[in-house]
């Protein structure tokens, strides 16, 4: 058991004790005594740990998987859109969501940062899955209308409770397509609503070059000047930034969610992380959308982290693997702002646990276990997960919907979109 707790405890005959949604018990077998009544999962010989914690992607595009791929740079432009794209319905959307939210869960991810239009019902496929969520309806000015009404009543549904399992934060799209306007804006409707705010930034050379003609020195430059770094904001890929701006992050306590597979697949950059964390910033874990990543596998996420930044950095000792354990599960919780309920095995947090079968040829001999859950563990050695004390995923197989009914009507919305 890898509880990923403060004094990061691995414990190698241990149990967990759910009562509703909380964790009651965490530690020693000796420690515990099952009651009568109690409802015994039985985990020998496999590992129990927190589930993982996904600061960003856009799920619902699971559905145009393969669609994007070897293309330039200058093709992802700002108003980038899948020719698909055109075809697709709100309904296609909501089962995109269903189908890139079990995805997820079946490869132990029990918590994701999500933005995208139509968050409505992005957020209601979410709470029928049974995942926890922190949904964003993305939000523009530069050549777009302001969907503003849209984001607020977003939130007047869900709210910014980090106890709900579904709740709300604020998601303008990018530096170059919000104007410094909306960017005020946005931090004043966080600091009212007590929402987080979660933007692209410096994700392309031509993004930095549209912030500059307006004045600044650079997309981080951009949202300092309209306050909206801060340890509320989350600030997806930062791949194109100075030194300057990199001791902004750090002095702000803003968080960087680093997608390193999308980034090397869209821009063939690595964001410069090594960099990042010498100066204190602070940074979690993130897959990005399936055109751009293909999966949503946190630990593979992992282990490409580790591997780019020690080639980008020429140093391999950056990113060790406690730190990149812990930019999917407990910083990623911080950085969500969802620590109190996820991220760690603890009592009293919610009963976010994932169990893996620890006998694949690939995982064996377990000399070192964080060395093995960041480079050799795979999404597919996910076994079980609970959500909220509710078991989501029983060995390898939702139960919150028919995963051949789900496969079916992806199919139908497959043809139609590429037809």
């Amino acid at each position: 058991m890898v509880t990923m707790d403060t004094g990061r405890r691995i414990l190698h005959r241990g149990v967990v004790a759910i009562e509703g949604p909380r964790l009651a018990y965490v530690g020693p077998v000796d420690g515990f005594a099952a009651r009568a009544g109690d409802h015994v999962v039985d985990c020998r010989g496999l590992l129990l740990m927190p589930g993982l914690i996904n600061t960003h992607t856009h799920t619902c595009m699971a559905l145009f998987r393969g669609l994007g791929d070897d293309r330039p740079r200058s093709a992802w432009a700002p108003t980038f859109t899948l020719a698909e794209q055109a075809r697709a319905t709100l309904d296609d959307y909501y089962w995109g969501t269903i189908l890139g939210g079990l995805e997820m869960l079946a490869n132990g991810i029990t918590c994701t940062a999500d933005r995208f239009s139509h968050m409505g019902t992005i957020a209601e496929a979410f709470d029928r899955i049974g995942m926890r969520a922190i949904v964003c309806q993305t939000i523009w000015d530069v050549d777009r209308p302001l969907e503003w009404d849209q984001a607020a009543a977003l939130a007047d549904r869900w709210g910014a409770d980090p106890e709900r399992r579904v709740h709300c934060g604020i998601g303008p799209h990018a530096p170059d397509s919000c104007s410094d306007a909306l960017l005020r804006r946005v931090r004043a409707f966080a600091a009212e609503r007590g929402a987080r705010i979660f933007i692209h930034c410096a994700q392309s050379e031509v993004e930095v070059a549209a912030v500059r003609s307006r004045g600044h020195r650079g997309s981080i430059h951009c949202l300092h000047s309209a306050g909206l770094l801060g340890p509320d904001a989350v600030l997806a890929h930062c791949i194109y930034v100075d030194y300057e701006e990199i001791d902004l992050l750090a002095r702000t306590g803003a968080w960087v969610s680093h997608c390193p597979v999308s980034n090397a697949k869209i821009e063939a950059r690595v964001a410069p992380v090594a960099r990042m964390l010498r100066q204190g910033v602070r940074v979690a874990l993130g897959t990005d959308w399936a055109p751009t990543n293909n999966g949503m596998d946190l630990f593979d996420e992992m282990k490409n982290a580790g591997l780019l930044n020690k080639v980008a950095a020429a140093d391999p000792e950056v990113l060790p693997v406690d730190r990149l354990l812990a930019m999917a599960t407990i910083d990623a919780a911080r950085a969500l702002g969802v620590e109190g309920q996820a991220g760690s095995l603890e009592v009293g947090k919610r009963a976010d646990v994932i169990a893996l079968s620890m006998d694949g040829l690939h995982l064996q001999p377990w000399h070192n276990v964080p060395s093995t859950l960041v480079y050799a563990a795979k999404g597919i050695d996910v076994r079980h997960v609970w959500v909220d004390g509710r078991h989501v995923i029983d060995d390898r197989a939702p139960t919150t919907l028919d995963a051949a009914e789900v496969r079916a009507r992806i199919a139908k919305i497959a043809v139609r979109l590429t037809a």
